[in-house]
């Protein structure tokens, strides 16, 4: 392990042609085209505030967003740091810790102060719904509480609610709940009995199944 004492970078940043960069096969931060659109347009207005941090066989460590971003920006030749200085196992666990501390808080009313006096458009990084939202004073900023498609959502919530549903009414329920009361005089019992002989006879089946048919057809009675 080369330790480093003078305050110097370890390694060494250099320019390489994208082609030379390989993505790591078992990267586990996910990069979907709206991500990497932004990333493109950050490296488009402001030029490259990281390099991409790569091994020393030139596989990604860090920065397969932009990566992708260079390509879509249609780049030969990219920023790179390699971390020759590290093992493999060094790798691997820089790889992790860098996805895992990328994921943090933020401190919405600095970030919402530092919105309001920056005289720059920044659509295309944020959506306009996250500036309208980091805008306004509503606290904790949530990534992942913006809805790309309000209608795919609602479609999706509505299939949710259905199987909750048929799961809920496919369970068996102690008919005590649905009445409200567990038990009932002895005196009147038979005039309990009497009522579910002339429903099951009246609607072909037997117990349970005899009742809620009734119940349905006072309920829903057809037209």
């Amino acid at each position: 392990m080369t330790k480093n004492a003078t305050g110097t970078l370890p390694g060494q940043i250099t320019v390489w042609a994208i082609d030379k960069i390989q993505p790591y096969e078992l990267n586990a931060k996910i990069h979907d085209d709206k991500q990497v659109e932004r990333i493109a347009k950050s490296i488009k207005e402001f030029g490259w505030s990281q390099p991409i941090v790569v091994d020393k066989g030139g596989v990604i460590i860090a920065g397969h967003g932009r990566r992708l971003a260079a390509i879509k920006l249609g780049l030969d030749k990219v920023p790179v740091w390699v971390r020759d200085d590290l093992d493999a196992e060094q790798v691997r666990a820089l790889r992790l810790a860098d996805n895992r501390v990328a994921i943090g808080d933020i401190d919405t009313s600095l970030l919402q102060k530092e919105l309001a006096d920056l005289d720059f458009d920044l659509k295309g990084i944020f959506d306009a719904k996250e500036l309208e939202f980091l805008e306004a004073d509503l606290g904790e900023y949530n990534p992942d509480a913006f809805v790309e498609d309000i209608e795919i959502e609602v479609e999706k919530q509505t299939k949710e609610s259905a199987k909750t549903v048929e799961e809920t009414d496919e369970r068996d329920v102690k008919i005590d709940k649905a009445l409200g009361f567990k038990t009932i005089k002895g005196a009147d019992e038979r005039h309990v009995a009497r009522f579910m002989a002339q429903i099951e006879a009246e609607m072909g089946a037997e117990g349970a199944e005899a009742f809620v048919k009734f119940v349905r057809g006072v309920l829903e009675p057809q037209s």
